[in-house]
């Protein structure tokens, strides 16, 4: 067994991997770099580079842009447990490097834009399927009538056009969302449907994140 004093990745061996991550998993590489960035609402890191690989961490350089003002930053990734040879570095990199890609469901509720759309279209989905059109209209009369003045009888057949747009373009964003990971960083079917399931629910705060991996070059599958 490796003592911590042992180098088991040298220069050379560092810079290939460097290159072999920069050219074949960028989408890897921006996964690490959100994942990892220090603040919590830190703008979207891009050029996202791979510097430098040891046993314990991995050195990735980006842009970080603020309104017009850009700035090059870096960050260490850390390895625990440490990467055993530099012949396993890649897989594990690419390893660690999906699992930071798959959605997660606390997002709904943590994030405050996703959170307002879902409120929203559970309403929108609530008056539709529930209410119902003399539902809707007893609640207005009663409580706001005022919109009964403002949209006559045309209220309902807003409301239950907003909700089965909203359902359409989710799941047409969600379906190509899908598809794109599959084909671009070549997440595995559970997670691609994850992020289906997801961005169904609230759209574009999610497709948005989502973007970040499948606006990358086509990811080199490691098997």
């Amino acid at each position: 067994m490796c003592s911590d004093s042992i180098i088991i990745i040298n220069d050379e061996q560092s810079n290939d991997i460097c290159n072999a991550l920069n050219k074949n998993h960028p989408n890897i590489l921006v996964a690490l770099a959100v994942a990892n960035q220090s603040t919590k609402n830190a703008a979207t890191p891009t050029q996202v580079k791979a510097r430098k690989i040891s046993a314990h961490t991995l050195t990735i350089s980006y842009v970080e842009c603020q309104g017009a003002m850009c700035a090059l930053n870096s960050l260490d990734v850390s390895f625990s447990p440490p990467i055993k040879s530099a012949d396993d570095a890649i897989d594990r990199i690419v390893t660690d490097g999906k699992i930071a890609m798959e959605a997660q469901c606390k997002w709904l509720v943590t994030e405050t834009l996703p959170l307002l759309i879902l409120i929203v279209t559970a309403a929108l989905g609530y008056t539709t399927l529930v209410l119902g059109e003399d539902g809707l209209q007893t609640a207005i009369d009663s409580a706001v009538p005022l919109i009964s003045t403002i949209f006559g009888g045309y209220f309902f057949s807003v409301v239950r056009a907003s909700f089965y747009f909203a359902v359409v373009a989710h799941a047409a964003e969600g379906v190509y969302i899908a598809i794109m990971l599959r084909m671009r960083a070549s997440l595995g079917y559970l997670t691609c449907f994850k992020w289906f399931a997801l961005i169904c629910c609230v759209g574009y705060p999610l497709t948005k994140k989502a973007m970040l991996y499948t606006n990358q070059p086509k990811e080199d599958k490691v098997d």
